[in-house]
């Protein structure tokens, strides 16, 4: 009996190591540009002078209110990346933001804690009413 608890004590050890997240994150560098979520889309070409003209994928929220202001509704929710067991990756939560007569814009988290969110997805529609369909 005693063999078994060695086993497991062992075997949930070595899981416990191999689940816990790299070190990588704590250990950035300042000044670094954090690696996308994944490729960034951009649906539609905006017109010259538009808001959205003025904003290209990977920007943070921050730097996309400051250039063209804040939106006209906001609508947030989780991904499917959020049930995956021991997954410390980014993309488990996305935000999208609506512009009356612009479109839509999505940002991802670029990790699982949350430090920040980066502009992954522009879909332009001059006909955009400001809010969620």
């Amino acid at each position: 009996m005693r063999s078994w608890k060695l086993i497991s004590v062992v075997a949930l050890t070595t899981l416990s190591a191999c689940a816990m997240p790299s070190g990588g994150s704590s250990t950035k560098h300042a000044g670094t540009t954090p690696k996308p979520v994944h490729t960034a889309y951009l649906t539609g070409k905006p017109r010259a002078g538009s808001k959205f003209a003025k904003i290209h994928p990977g920007m943070s929220r921050q730097e996309v209110e400051s250039l063209i202001g804040p939106p006209t509704s906001i609508n947030g929710h989780i991904t499917g990346k959020q049930f995956i067991p021991f997954y410390y990756g980014g993309d488990t939560y996305r935000t999208d933001w609506y512009y009356k007569n612009e479109g839509e814009l999505t940002f991802a988290n670029v990790s699982y804690a949350g430090r920040g969110e980066h502009l992954i997805y522009i879909r332009v529609n001059s006909k955009a009413t400001g809010y969620s369909k």
